[in-house]
């Protein structure tokens, strides 16, 4: 899974992602903090051969939401993908990527 949305970079070249690939989930459960890393390249074709990504964002799910959303409870029932999990909370959470289309 990927998130895909236009996202320009800040260099002023009129360059975007567009292609977003989760790259970290790093959680801290003693401050219920959870931190997502997604790195952005010109396209998919991009990433697969290789390339390195344009942009780097962190999403962070804090104190009540990082327990609704990835606690242990929540985490447990058989099928339960955290990556996907990660993918719909960016998207529901994170403004700039709140019309991403998923691919």
């Amino acid at each position: 899974m990927a998130l895909l949305k236009q996202i320009y970079t800040e260099d002023n070249t009129g360059v975007y992602a567009e292609y977003w690939k989760i790259s970290e989930i790093n959680s801290n459960w003693l401050t219920n903090r959870i931190e997502i890393i997604l790195v952005g390249f010109i396209s998919e074709e991009a990433k697969l051969s290789g390339r390195s990504p344009l942009l780097k964002r962190t999403v962070t799910a804090s104190g009540d939401q990082a327990l609704q959303y990835f606690s242990a409870i929540v985490m447990q029932p058989e099928g339960i993908d955290i990556i996907h999990e990660a993918y719909m909370y960016v998207k529901d959470h994170a403004p700039e990527f709140i019309d991403a289309q998923d691919v």
